[in-house]
């Protein structure tokens, strides 16, 4: 197994290394270069310039070297605003500056307004020190009311109530929230749905016991409160950052994968489009999935297959699984017996060496793999949610270098090897206070990492050994979200998502590099290193709906 699992990985390199992507040639781009200096007019080295394109919804951001110098030189034609950050000091934005293909244009900014107050670690738009899906220590009980048992008895199946008690908004919002539970039950036969009437309860009971918070809605932190309050080493001033802004504000991008030609691709949960932003034009296009029964499409769980395609699941009433052929542009749908027990639905999708395809189904206690070459489907429960009497929430997936597949149960901190052929689940704690595990990636030598995402650390499972070593990057409390390994380097990033960053550790050294994103609360979960290009690393933003990478420059 695993000379298939090399040999696999050899040919996907091969596959990738005859498609490698052209460059953006200098007339197709243009540049833009300036000086930032303080407010006494000396000049600024380390400090974050941003360069926005309204019309194109394009964002990029560079660092200043030696004498406050910057330079932006892959910029499609256009007019942007820039913008400075740097210590406890940013500048205002300047006019619009004119870039044309082919040319160079220049803005000098003076770094004289104030900083907003520092953003502390967080999940976005929740208090600091919660565990993200998870209830803090001591967290609130749901209110009495007839609402109450409802919840109990047909929602914290899938999640548990502090994601109701922690949350805020007026009917509406709970209308939205319950027609979204609504649709992700309808494509179970493990969550009960709701009746109307229970429907009417319920709005009414979390209407009043969590309407709009005093004052309104919380306002959005200010954009640049992430970003450090420190100028950046001469080590960490060489990358840039390339991003679009989704025209769906609210398309929750949770999942996104690269293309053999270095494509940046998203899923969306709402909205249920799959889009895709060109690495050379930085153009973005959108197709959608063939209609089904219900016109709720909540695509999730992208991943790239074996031979370029790629897979993803439709989480709501439809039950099936899509996968697109980025060449002949076109959707194959796989549905769910109507007869088996289980969910379409999960964050996590896999594509084995074998071709086979495997979920975690977060909704279902539940691991499913599926055949194409048989168009079968198979259900594994998850013994220790079985034994628990409760969704043990399979999350993160990867396979080890022995083929085995690794899930976290994200609910019960464990982790679990299953044999891929019978199924046969073997069960480990994870040993680390709170880990709440999410993602998983497997490295050159099949080694298995996983996000610690409350522990703030990164985990190393040695699959022979079953050695376990825990990695911790500088920033504290970063909710390590999602380890992917560069295989040509051996070097591993992480998403910090709790502190707008990317990571990058040396494993041989244990040295950390952190990247810091553009804005506060990207949400970034998601990452992939960019196969053709390892100094690229893309990322989705969930709740922000971005997608961009960040790439570096030597």
């Amino acid at each position: 197994m695993l000379k298939s699992w090399k040999l696999s990985l050899c040919l996907t390199a091969s596959v990738f290394a005859i498609l490698a992507p052209r460059a953006a040639s200098a007339q197709e781009v243009g540049t833009l270069t300036g000086v930032i200096k303080d407010a006494a007019g000396t000049p600024v080295a380390g400090a974050f310039v941003q360069m926005r394109n309204a019309e194109r919804r394009l964002n990029f951001m560079v660092i200043t070297h030696e004498e406050g110098k910057y330079t932006n030189n892959r910029l499609p034609p256009g007019k942007y605003v820039v913008q400075a950050i740097g210590g406890e000091q940013q500048s205002a934005p300047s006019a619009p500056v004119e870039v044309v293909a082919g040319g160079s244009a220049s803005a000098d900014v003076a770094l004289t307004v104030a900083r907003a107050p520092a953003l502390p670690p967080a999940w976005p738009g929740r208090p600091p020190g919660e565990r993200g899906e998870e209830a803090a220590a001591g967290a609130a009980a749901l209110p009495e009311g007839a609402g109450k048992a409802i919840i109990e008895a047909k929602c914290n199946f899938c999640h548990d109530s502090q994601r109701i008690v922690r949350s805020r908004g007026a009917p509406a919002r709970w209308q939205q929230v319950i027609d979204t539970m609504k649709a992700y039950a309808q494509g179970s036969t493990v969550a009960t749905p709701i009746t109307d009437d229970e429907q009417k309860v319920l709005l009414a009971y979390v209407s009043a016991n969590f309407g709009p918070a005093p004052g309104g809605p919380k306002p959005k932190p200010d954009p640049f409160s992430r970003l450090p309050r420190t100028l950046q080493p001469p080590e960490a001033r060489d990358y840039i950052v390339v991003e679009y802004d989704l025209v769906n504000p609210r398309a929750e991008p949770h999942e996104m994968a690269v293309d053999p030609l270095g494509n940046g691709w998203v899923s969306q949960r709402v909205g249920g489009k799959l889009g895709k932003l060109d690495a050379v034009t930085l153009n973005y296009i959108e197709y959608a999935p063939p209609a089904a029964a219900s016109s709720t499409v909540r695509l999730n769980a992208l991943r790239r297959g074996n031979r370029g395609e790629f897979w993803m699941v439709d989480g709501g009433p439809n039950r099936r699984w899509l996968s697109f052929d980025p060449k002949t542009e076109q959707f194959t749908v796989y549905n769910l017996p109507a007869t088996t027990s289980g969910n379409a639905s999960g964050n996590t999708m896999r594509v084995h060496p074998d071709n086979t395809v495997w979920l975690a189904s977060i909704g279902a206690n539940q691991v499913v793999r599926f055949d194409p070459a048989t168009n079968q489907f198979a259900f594994f429960e998850v013994p220790a949610g079985l034994k628990a009497h409760k969704n043990a929430t399979p999350y993160g997936l990867a396979f080890s270098g022995d083929g085995n597949v690794w899930v976290v149960e994200n609910a019960v901190d464990q982790i679990a090897r299953i044999d891929p052929k019978s199924g046969a689940f073997e069960e480990f704690p994870l040993p680390v206070k709170d880990p709440v595990a999410r993602k998983l990636g497997a490295d050159w030598d099949g080694n298995i990492w996983v996000g610690l995402h409350g522990a703030g650390k990164l985990l190393k499972i040695d699959y022979k050994t079953m050695q376990m070593t825990e990695f911790t990057p500088p920033t504290a409390d970063a909710g390590v979200y999602l380890a992917d390994p560069d295989m040509k380097n051996h070097l591993i990033w992480a998403s910090e998502h709790h502190v707008d960053k990317i990571g990058r550790l040396d494993p041989a050294t244990g040295v950390w590099t952190e990247f810091p994103l553009m804005t506060a609360e990207t949400d970034v979960r998601r990452i992939e290193v960019d196969p053709n290009n390892t100094k690229r690393v893309w990322y989705s933003g969930v709740l922000s709906s971005k997608l961009g990478y960040i790439e570096m420059l030597k």
